[in-house]
């Protein structure tokens, strides 16, 4: 019943963060705080508290090494940083439990992305200079949770 409830919270979190994203390009620090809180509960009901340290820590590395690195390349900002905090809460409620998941979570979250500009490319003739990330990390994260065990 708690779970439940934790989990209409996440869904309650994750539908203000897309609205904010999409339309202000924008994930407030609230809204990541609040993540991670509901994290720390579900972590004290399951006892798992260092599987979710070590998800935070995992599943954001790539991002920070894209982050760095594609900032340094690109000479501009390729991702938010309210992204990366965004991605550090994620890893915090998927917990850590094999690279093979890390490594789906990242191609997802770029792949999604990836599909969605070439088919808005093909029918609109339209290229964004910045697209909402977030709503892809949310929709990797539901996708991870629901078909991670593949």
């Amino acid at each position: 019943m708690v779970k439940a409830l934790i989990y209409i919270f996440i869904s309650i979190i994750f539908i203000d963060i897309i609205i904010r994203d999409r339309r202000d390009k924008i994930i407030l620090n609230k809204s990541n705080i609040s993540l991670l809180f509901l994290g720390l509960i579900l972590s004290v009901i399951e006892k798992d508290f260092v599987e979710r340290i070590l998800g935070a820590a995992v599943y954001v590395l790539p991002f920070i090494l894209i982050y760095s690195y594609g900032s340094d390349f690109l000479e501009k900002d390729c991702m938010g940083v309210g992204d990366i905090k965004l991605v550090i809460s994620l890893g915090f409620l998927l917990k850590f439990e094999s690279f093979y998941k890390v490594l789906l979570f990242v191609n997802i979250s770029f792949i999604i992305p990836l599909f969605f500009l070439v088919v808005k490319y093909l029918f609109f003739k339209k290229v964004d200079k910045e697209i909402a990330f977030g709503p892809f990390l949310i929709l990797a994260y539901i996708l991870l949770l629901f078909w991670g065990e593949i």
